[in-house]
């Protein structure tokens, strides 16, 4: 495949009965002055939601035979390939993921292989949270806390249908969660495009990263269950070879308690931010933004997961400090 620029990608996920479907048919009609790819992966052997979406032409894809989480495989990468050989055709790549899956393992070609990122570029990963069931849905399966967890932007749904008091307590709740992510909400007679158009990935981190790392830590604890969200600032230079090989042998061996880790670091001689951010049990790391001369270096992780140790996550960072010899 010759290269040329990478097409935007944009993931929708979100637990059963969100809404999916209804967003991206308004998310097509919003980008009609523009040629969208989208594939809708469905759960079982017949689809149905494909029959659903509005105007998608010939740049439809099904993968039916079970969920894209689970068939990460040489048909969905050949996919990749026969869109990028009519890359003229699409200016983005949509792709819509189940309601039970994982939005990591839709994500990792995008992140973890070595070659994908040349073709597509990662912009954005949506979970929309239906205003109406998401208490019960933290409380009953694992899939929602995962989806919440890897998500960018968290789209409350259906919020016609809820109290200003009721969306105001949801938004707090998606906040305590995941607090790199940006919360907006609307339903299907008014989604936010603009704002979520307005937001990419390494954009959240960045915004989110204080100017001044005033204190070591925050803990957050979310409301159900044993969910915790740990914030960590740190002012001292990072030895990245060291960095990475600590949190991936971490990620092996915790990885069933973690939902995501994600960063912005300052490493020693590097003159562009690092990010590094969890894919299940992968960690993907990538160049960012140059450091603005005016600007402190300081490094901001976050982990969102279950029985996490403060302490321990500390004493663990502050060994990947980089030392001079």
């Amino acid at each position: 495949m010759s290269v040329t620029a990478a097409k935007p990608v944009t993931i929708i996920t979100g637990f059963l009965g969100a809404g999916k479907t209804t967003f991206l048919n308004g998310l097509i009609a919003y980008k009609n002055t523009e040629k969208l790819a989208v594939i809708e992966n469905e759960f079982g052997q017949e689809g149905i939601d494909g029959q659903l979406v509005i105007c998608a032409d010939d740049k439809l894809f099904e993968l039916s035979n079970g969920c894209l989480c689970c068939t990460l495989n040489e048909d969905f990468y050949s996919l990749l390939e026969v869109l990028w050989e009519g890359r003229e055709g699409f200016d983005e790549l949509v792709i819509e993921t189940t309601g039970i899956a994982n939005p990591a393992s839709v994500a990792a070609p995008f992140l973890t292989n070595a070659n994908v990122p040349y073709y597509y570029k990662l912009k954005r990963v949506i979970c929309l949270v239906d205003a109406r069931n998401i208490e019960q849905q933290l409380r009953e399966t694992d899939e929602a806390r995962n989806q919440i967890s890897f998500s960018d932007i968290l789209l409350i749904t259906k919020t016609d249908m809820v109290t200003a008091e009721q969306l105001a307590y949801i938004g707090k709740l998606l906040k305590g969660i995941n607090p790199l992510a940006v919360v907006l909400s609307g339903h299907r007679e008014c989604y936010p495009f603009a704002e979520i158009y307005q937001t990419s990935r390494n954009a959240i981190v960045e915004a989110k990263s204080p100017k001044v790392a005033n204190r070591t830590f925050t803990l957050q604890h979310h409301q159900h269950e044993d969910l915790v969200s740990l914030s960590f600032n740190f002012n001292e230079p990072f030895d990245l070879q060291l960095l990475s090989h600590r949190l991936t042998v971490f990620l092996n061996f915790q990885a069933k308690d973690v939902y995501r880790v994600k960063g912005i670091f300052n490493i020693h001689e590097q003159s562009q931010k690092i990010i590094i951010q969890s894919v299940m049990q992968d960690l993907a790391v990538a160049a960012g933004d140059i450091w603005a001369e005016d600007t402190e270096r300081n490094s901001r992780i976050v982990f969102i997961g279950k029985n996490l140790n403060p302490a321990g996550f500390e004493k663990m960072l502050r060994q990947c400090f980089y030392r001079h010899i």
